[in-house]
């Protein structure tokens, strides 16, 4: 009897490790969904060419509305591929891989975009600075540095799907629009559309400061609107908003200040925008503010007015302005400003104009795109604005696709806070 219970144990183990065949579909399902709650795999290349598998952490608060895929496909390029020289950032104006359309066209936006001739592009040896610049913050462990190399347009469009992107401001807000609309160059025509012809209320677009859109796949567009004041924005392009087609699902990156050279005036303008703003927040757009931008010009704190501060000069020759670092404040590897002059320290806390600004949005809390601290560094790419360097403007690639990188980085973190676009849920049988 022993014997054969013996023999029939290996029978019925065999039976039972079958059976256990059954379950490895179950356990593969569960092990994959595991996977994907802590993140995604994906294949980076060691310099020996291998595929090193590294887990790339996945976000768990994704609201429903939220959906990653895209239209095209961008491969994503790497750290070490751009340091060994194998390509740039898709920010820089790298051609869409695997394969472009857009990029081969013999166009003006196709070869700006490319930052390779037209419009106000950085020299080529400025933009290999950029290119060093960025792969050494990377290299230190800089917070957000390999993410800016290795931003695609596909990680932006979710937040645009379905909605407008709306850029309101001044003259600084207009460039970062041609830089966004750069970045996404394979996903539009290559034909702005102004606001005007866009929307059936003619009127509602008299007396603006320009305006204009592209238009993206799905039911998306970026546009830009000037605004260059806060009491205007509040007393007259924000009451027709609506009457341009901006609605509550749509997104609102807004900011003011750099016209304005005395502190109790830029006061009294965030204070209008701020009553504004409380009063009418429900039928405005989700307002994100990006904060006042440095300038770089030949003063002590490289403002070109300010109280107190002496006006900036121009050159002799009338070519625009000398523009400087600004003196004994660095950027160290956490992204922080030091300095060892007291007098910079108002350099340190993003500028005269943050100092009035931003305590008023965060007590409004209003997400904010800070871009001071990594433009504090880009003295030298004051280039080519409007034939003449004014060390407020910059020229492209720079300054604007910084904040492109650091937009996303807000967008991503206050995505929790975003309502869903206009056409969510989708219908039944709808794209």
């Amino acid at each position: 009897m022993a014997n054969k219970a013996t023999g029939r144990r290996p029978l019925v183990q065999a039976c039972l490790d079958r059976r256990n065949w059954l379950f490895l579909p179950v356990v593969g399902v569960l092990v994959l969904g595991l996977l994907s709650m802590s993140g995604f795999w994906d294949c980076v290349k060691s310099d020996e060419g291998k595929c090193e598998v590294h887990a790339v952490p996945a976000a768990i608060d994704l609201p429903r509305w939220f959906n990653a895929s895209c239209p095209l496909v961008y491969q994503r390029i790497h750290y070490d591929e751009m340091a060994r020289g194998e390509a740039r950032p898709y920010l820089m104006g790298e051609r869409q891989r695997p394969g472009c359309v857009n990029c081969d066209k013999d166009e003006l936006w196709s070869h700006f975009c490319q930052f390779r001739s037209h419009g106000p592009r950085c020299p080529p040896h400025d933009q290999q600075l950029l290119f060093d610049t960025l792969l050494d913050r990377a290299k230190v462990g800089a917070p957000g540095s390999r993410e800016l190399l290795e931003l695609t347009p596909c990680d932006l469009f979710p937040y645009i799907r379905g909605r407008t992107l709306w850029l309101v401001g001044d003259s600084m807000m207009q460039e970062f629009m041609r830089a966004l609309q750069c970045f996404m160059y394979e996903f539009w025509d290559l034909e702005t559309k102004p606001l005007d012809t866009l929307i059936a209320d003619k009127g509602a677009t008299e007396g603006l400061i320009g305006g204009w859109c592209v238009l993206l796949p799905e039911q998306s567009r970026i546009c830009h609107v000037r605004s260059n004041m806060g009491d205007w924005l509040v007393t007259n392009l924000l009451p027709r908003f609506a009457r341009l087609g901006a609605l509550p699902s749509d997104i609102m990156i807004l900011n003011f200040a750099v016209w304005i050279n005395k502190a109790e005036e830029l006061a009294a303008n965030v204070m209008m925008w701020a009553e504004y703003y409380q009063r009418f927040r429900d039928s405005l757009p989700f307002t994100i503010w990006r904060d006042a931008s440095i300038q770089h010009f030949d003063t002590p704190t490289g403002d070109y007015k300010c109280d107190g501060c002496v006006d900036a000069k121009p050159r002799a020759d009338d070519t625009g302005f000398n523009c400087k670092a600004m003196d004994l404040v660095t950027l160290n590897p956490a992204n922080e400003l030091e300095t060892t002059d007291p007098a910079m320290q108002v350099i340190l806390e993003g500028g005269w104009r943050n100092r009035v600004t931003l305590p008023v949005m965060e007590k409004l809390g209003i997400p904010i795109v800070h871009t001071w601290n990594l433009s504090v560094p880009l003295w030298q790419y004051h280039h080519s604005f409007q034939e003449k360097d004014d060390c407020t403007h910059w020229c492209h690639p720079s300054g604007y696709q910084v904040w492109i990188a650091q937009m996303h980085q807000t967008l991503r973190k206050h995505r929790s806070a975003i309502p869903p676009p206009g056409n969510w849920p989708p219908q039944p049988g709808g794209s």
